[in-house]
């Protein structure tokens, strides 16, 4: 077999690999700063009885993903909610400086 099909062939299969191989927390942290929960754009949770060994908040804020303990899901609806008080401060604001 000709060795540049030969090399085509394994890099197509681990191309296709992956896709399949989950990215999983493997360790999380209960300190995540305030200034990262506030800029949390969304988050996922990982569940340890899927492909996945542990629970997490997977949050992905500033283009990043942190992984968070479960617990930081209460801190972090306070902060969301934080969050949308102020951007709506911030639109008041501009609506009343018209």
């Amino acid at each position: 077999m000709d060795l540049r099909v030969l090399a085509f062939v394994l890099c197509v299969t681990i191309y296709s690999i992956q896709g399949a191989i989950p990215k999983c927390c493997v360790g999380t942290s209960r300190s995540i700063p305030l200034s990262v929960l506030m800029r949390v754009e969304r988050y996922d949770v990982q569940h340890s009885h899927g492909a996945c060994e542990i629970n997490a908040l997977v949050l992905h804020a500033n283009g990043r993903k942190y992984c968070a303990d479960p617990r930081v899901k209460k801190v972090l609806g306070v902060a969301m909610q934080i969050r949308q008080t102020q951007l709506m401060r911030n639109k008041l604001n501009s609506i009343m400086r018209r």
